[in-house]
């Protein structure tokens, strides 16, 4: 059985389409930007399900001290990089929820209450909640951040998984999904898909 992650940090605050989380790890065991988080309610409410959205090293008095003298030895900066708890602020986009076993692709009826845990998904996780692609929707719209380099590293990421459990039409299908979201706005589309490609998203199917 594939064992489950620690809690990688605490709500701050939250609204019905995202949430600002407080990291308790270090900076080197974060999560990445694009992967998939999981927020677990309790007292039978769903399990809501987002996607990183953006990461932020907050600075404090004494980092602006270090970066703003002159002749910082390397201890120090190597001390301040590996050492020190700077904080670190994730925004996380909510892209749906569990109900028991079932699958929603929707916007969580109510946000996480403050100081809620939230844990980074298995692999087994994101195939269950990614299998089908109606969470896309939500993903599209997330406005904090381009929307092809958002895509890109998401569908990277979750490729990878989809491939762990053998799923290796994930990404075709996918890509196939995200071309139908953007029908429309054929310039967006391009945008989109030339990030994708850099991105190699198929890379791990061979």
């Amino acid at each position: 059985m594939e064992t489950k992650h620690s809690c990688i940090g605490r709500m701050l605050s939250a609204n019905s389409r995202e949430c600002v989380v407080s990291a308790l790890t270090p900076q080197n065991e974060i999560p990445a930007f694009g992967s998939m988080l999981r927020i677990p309610m309790g007292n039978g409410q769903p399990e809501i399900y987002g996607v990183v959205t953006d990461i932020t090293l907050e600075e404090d008095g004494f980092l602006r001290q270090i970066a703003s003298s002159s002749g910082i030895s390397e201890e120090v900066i190597r001390d301040a990089q590996e050492n020190r708890n700077v904080p670190i602020v994730i925004r996380v986009a909510f892209i749906g929820y569990m109900e028991g076993d079932r699958v929603l692709h929707l916007l969580p009826p109510r946000p996480p209450v403050t100081l809620t845990e939230i844990y980074p998904c298995t692999v087994r996780e994101i195939c269950e909640f990614t299998r089908k692609f109606g969470y896309l929707r939500l993903l599209v719209n997330v406005t904090q951040q381009p929307a092809g380099e958002l895509l890109a590293v998401h569908l990277r990421e979750t490729a990878k998984a989809h491939v762990q459990l053998g799923e290796n039409d994930w990404a075709e299908r996918a890509v196939a999904e995200v071309m139908d979201l953007y029908t429309d706005n054929p310039s967006a589309l391009i945008a989109v898909l030339g990030a994708i490609g850099d991105a190699d998203i198929f890379v791990n199917e061979e």
